[in-house]
């Protein structure tokens, strides 16, 4: 994750369909489950140092490819660290519908 370097320019081009993008990959091993990065240049912010909606999102996700099972249905996502950041948020997911709650700090 931290050698991604995506094409600010091809991204903000994919505005107004879809306001960024978000990429992760599961962490083994240590504190965290997934390592998440998210992009809006369109809407004026390049990489975004901790993301609630994408964050949020991603609990459906894994739970809709079967997924989430690499995470647990309690986890620790990483964010911002390729900014000098340390974000980090909790995610709890509540139900078999990956209804989620999720909070952090940044």
């Amino acid at each position: 994750m931290t050698a991604l370097k995506p094409d600010m320019s091809a991204l903000a081009k994919l505005s107004p369909t879809v306001t960024g993008v978000a990429a992760f990959a599961f962490v083994h091993g240590g504190e965290f489950a997934v390592h998440i990065r998210c992009f809006a240049p369109a809407a004026g912010v390049p990489e975004d140092p901790v993301t609630g909606s994408a964050n949020a999102a991603l609990p459906a996700y894994l739970a809709h490819h079967g997924l989430l099972e690499k995470t647990g249905r309690e986890y620790v996502a990483t964010q911002a660290t390729e900014m000098g950041r340390d974000g980090r948020v909790f995610v709890r997911v509540l139900d078999a519908q990956a209804a989620r709650r999720s909070g952090g700090r940044w």
